[in-house]
């Protein structure tokens, strides 16, 4: 039989260790907010209008968006640059186009949908990389001969995956307000952020009335479209007339009417790319006949190229990305399937080792975003998960971890007095014998 000394010194061995570990995670925690935290703010006025000028769009011809065969990749990637945007004709194959389309129409009725402009009548989940359809999707975008130079040219080697998501209009969806999905990014502060580039899939052909992504070609450069403000002052006026709850102000009216004329009305599988600094926006669906319109969207972002490159993400952008998916490169998509994507693999833990010392975007990279700026959260746990939030944590944290330790240091001495008093009667016992 066991003595009640081992026991006794176990537990208290165990306390300490409890104790010790309580302390050294509150202690990580506080460094985290009070030392290093604050150091990563973003030292800069927030926004674009301070830095970038008004500007029209580029063209207001679909065509001039096309990256045709026939395109060099160097003629490729200047057109994508001037309009920051292009259309690359059948990224995904028609098999996996409708597979994909199967299995997102059967998902959005199995998992809740996230946060997503004017939801009414709109899903919006964030797939794993675990599903055969998705694996088959990402190992043809990896591999398509046109995409994949054209984003390597624009964002450099190995870009990161930031965001993955998936968005279906049903009808009766309504029209989102023009918009970019950045506050403060590369265009206006290239050495304080790295660029990011969206790639768009409709996974069936999308008209204009479907709700088909509005597209501003060229304002990727621009804090706002430059416009003739009388005219659209003259037609708000007349817009605007009985639609006061809708339409309260002129610059509510205006997000929403840009003239901005192009929609990406494209086939099934054909791929949008655009600069996330670009003005756009998902159009209602006003076709009763139509079916949903699914759009597949992932967001790559310039990866580190070296130990000294400090640049982060843009701020203000919602990175929609399943926790799983973070810490990989584009070219990790073409061994999805058969080189699994391990939970350390996010943190950038014993990753397979990138060419040239590049460095994917990670989960903890994304959590120290929340320093940036007051108005930054981690979006992939909470759009409440800002600064304030997590200090609150900290707070909370210590606090009971101070109740805990008054509690063990309350019943220590009695333990050790318990444990002291066996040992002594343990000695005695002995010396009976």
């Amino acid at each position: 039989m066991v003595s009640p000394t081992p026991i006794a010194i176990c537990l208290l061995i165990l306390l300490h260790a409890g104790f010790v570990l309580v302390w050294s995670i509150g202690g990580f925690l506080y460094y985290i907010r009070d030392v290093y935290g604050p150091t990563l703010k973003f030292p800069y006025q927030v926004g674009k209008d301070n830095t970038l000028n008004y500007c029209g769009p580029t063209t207001d011809n679909l065509e001039d968006l096309i990256v045709h065969s026939s395109l060099s990749k160097e003629e490729a990637s200047d057109l994508a640059k001037t309009h920051g945007m292009a259309i690359i004709p059948r990224v995904l194959s028609m098999n996996t186009t409708s597979s994909l389309r199967n299995y997102i129409l059967k998902t959005n009725l199995e998992v809740e949908s996230t946060y997503v402009l004017h939801e009414e009548n709109r899903f919006h989940i964030m797939p794993t990389h675990t599903e055969p359809a998705i694996q088959a999707a990402l190992k043809e975008i990896a591999s398509h001969p046109v995409f994949k130079p054209l984003i390597d040219d624009i964002l450099g080697p190995q870009s990161s995956l930031v965001a993955f998501s998936v968005i279906t209009n049903l009808f009766g969806a309504q029209d989102q307000e023009w918009h970019y999905d950045t506050a403060t990014s590369h265009a206006n502060y290239p050495d304080e952020f790295v660029p990011e580039y969206t790639l768009a899939i409709p996974l069936q052909d999308t008209t204009k009335e479907m709700g088909a992504t509005g597209i501003c070609p060229g304002t990727h450069v621009c804090s706002w479209p430059d416009l003739d403000w009388n005219m659209m002052e003259a037609l708000y006026e007349e817009d605007s007339q009985g639609k006061e709850d809708d339409f309260p102000d002129f610059d509510t009216w205006s997000a929403y009417n840009l003239p901005c004329e192009l929609t990406a009305s494209v086939k099934a599988g054909d791929g949008l790319l655009y600069n996330a600094d670009s003005y756009h926006r998902g159009a209602g669906h006003k076709d009763a006949t139509a079916p949903e319109r699914v759009v597949m969207f992932l967001t790559f972002a310039a990866s580190r190229q070296d130990p000294g490159d400090t640049r982060s993400l843009p701020l203000g952008t919602v990175h929609s990305l399943h926790w799983r998916s973070w810490g990989h490169t584009i070219d990790d998509f073409l061994t999805v399937d058969t080189d699994p994507w391990r939970i350390w693999h996010i943190f950038g833990w014993f990753s397979p080792c990138k060419e040239n010392g590049v460095r994917p975007w990670t989960v903890q990279d994304y959590f120290l975003m929340i320093f940036k700026h007051r108005n930054e959260a981690m979006h992939m746990i909470s759009a409440d998960f800002d600064q304030v939030y997590f200090s609150t944590l900290v707070d909370d944290y210590v606090w009971n971890a101070g109740i805990a330790t008054a509690v063990y240091l309350a019943i220590a001495p009695f333990m050790w007095l318990a444990m002291i008093l066996q040992m002594w009667k343990s000695t005695q016992s002995s010396k009976r014998i």
